[in-house]
This record gives C-alpha cells, sequence and structure tokens, in this order.
C-alpha cells in the first residue's frame, strides 16, 4: 500500500503524533492536550496538532467505537479537516445527560452529572479534566481522497426500484402517533 506524507506542526509540548494501533486500521488516533473552550454542554478539545493534508486529500475526524461506552458523543458527528485549514484540530465533545442544567460549566450536579471512568464530575470542568488525565483516544483521523464533480440540472432522475422511498421505508416499522 502506498503511503501519503502528512506535514503536521506540533503546537503542544504534550502533542502526541497520531497513530494506529494496528497496521490493518483505519484511523489515526488522536490525544487530546486541553481544553479550548466549553459551550453549552460542548467541552472543546485541543489535540495540539495542525496537519496538512496534501492536495486532493483531507481528513474526517470521527468518533472511535469506544466512546459507546461513555456518556459522551461528538457534537458536530463528523469532522472535516480541508487542505486549506493550518489552525489546531479541535473535537468538539457533548456531555450526555438528561439533567445538564442551565450553565453546566459552573452548576454543581449534587452526586455528579454522569459516570465516567467509575467517577461522577460534577461540572463540564471536572469531566474535562478526567478526560485529560485519563488519556483514552477516543477520535481518531481518517485521511480520505477529495473527489471532484459537477451537478447537471436535468428535468427528470432515472427510475429506480426504491424511487423517493426514505427515512425507514426499508423496513417496516410503525411511526409514533
Amino acid at each position: 500500500m502506498r503511503k501519503v506524507g502528512i506535514k503536521i506542526k506540533l503546537l503542544d509540548p504534550n502533542a502526541v503524533v497520531p497513530s494506529r494501533a494496528h497496521d490493518t486500521d483505519t484511523g489515526y488516533d488522536l490525544t487530546f492536550t486541553g481544553v479550548d473552550k466549553i459551550v453549552g454542554d460542548v467541552i472543546f478539545f485541543k489535540t495540539g496538532i495542525s496537519l496538512q493534508p496534501p492536495s486532493g486529500y483531507y481528513f474526517e475526524v470521527v468518533p472511535r467505537s469506544s466512546i459507546s461506552k461513555l456518556p459522551l458523543e461528538m457534537a458536530n458527528s463528523v469532522g472535516i479537516i480541508d487542505e486549506s485549514y493550518r489552525g489546531e484540530v479541535l473535537v468538539p465533545v457533548r456531555v450526555t445527560h438528561s439533567n445538564m442544567g442551565t450553565d453546566p460549566r459552573s452548576s454543581p450536579f449534587p452526586g455528579g452529572i454522569v459516570k465516567i471512568f467509575d467517577f461522577k464530575p460534577d461540572t463540564l470542568f471536572s469531566v474535562a479534566n478526567l478526560v485529560l488525565n485519563k488519556k483514552p483516544c477516543l477520535f481518531q483521523a481518517i485521511l480520505k481522497k477529495r473527489l471532484e464533480c459537477r451537478f447537471d440540472i436535468i428535468e427528470e432522475l432515472d427510475s429506480s426500484e426504491r424511487e423517493d422511498g426514505g427515512f425507514g421505508s426499508t423496513d417496516d416499522i410503525p411511526e409514533l402517533e
């Protein structure tokens, strides 16, 4: 398999060059180095790196499967690092909990807001610190080839077996009332 060279700038002395646990893994694990900011229930984690994909490529930042074990999710589902972006790779992480409160950055949550790593932190700052101290690899960067396309305006699309059936049309799931 041909290796593509990626330019990387380390912005933090604690930054870790993304790597794969196994040669057959697709994604390169990202390690958090700090917190950029907290907005609402979202913690923007810093990675301490800037990446420069080669011409015609980009990176997708996506969660690793292990994140499903934690009350965390990527706030924007997928992050795109375009070939022209030169800023730090940040990962927006939402803390999922039904009783977050009005200001999760400072509001104390008696008994803790979520159970994470066998601990119940009481603010989003303490969640962020706990994640930073545990250093789990929760997200990964995947290099993708960027394809060019054009849009041709037409009167009708070609017919298909599915036609305009969507949103569960292939499964027999009843709608909620």
